[in-house]
């Protein structure tokens, strides 16, 4: 009961973040929940239980495609491109149903996320 509280509560601050959110918090928020799930691919990974990671990817690579969604392309310019250009990598690389690339390429896209996520953070 008390963990089913604990997770409304944690929804609940999530919405009102969100909603409370800027256009620029909003890609950050993105980000945050893309990283999550990254972490959570990992530890499923480890746990040796790959047939679970499925839901995790397809958020995943839901959030990658909001962050594509996302870019101006026309008032963006070369940094709209580039990062089109790396949001499709990391898509490439989340999607990848390999077991026996499926972790190191989920590590190289957290990576990649968590340079981003910094940069955006400094801009902000």
């Amino acid at each position: 009961m008390m963990r089913s509280v604990q997770s409304g509560y944690a929804v609940a601050g999530k919405d009102a973040r969100v909603l409370n959110a800027n256009p620029h918090e909003l890609i950050a928020i993105l980000f945050e929940e893309l990283l999550n799930l990254l972490d959570e691919i990992q530890v499923i990974h480890k746990r040796g239980e790959t047939s679970d990671i499925a839901d995790q990817q397809a958020m995943a690579l839901s959030i990658v495609d909001s962050l594509i969604a996302s870019l101006d392309m026309e008032k963006g310019g070369q940094l709209a491109q580039n990062l089109r250009q790396t949001y499709g990598q990391v898509r490439a690389l989340i999607a990848d149903k390999e077991p026996a690339t499926q972790l190191q390429n989920n590590r190289v896209a957290h990576k990649i996320i968590s340079e981003v996520h910094a940069a955006w953070a400094q801009i902000g």
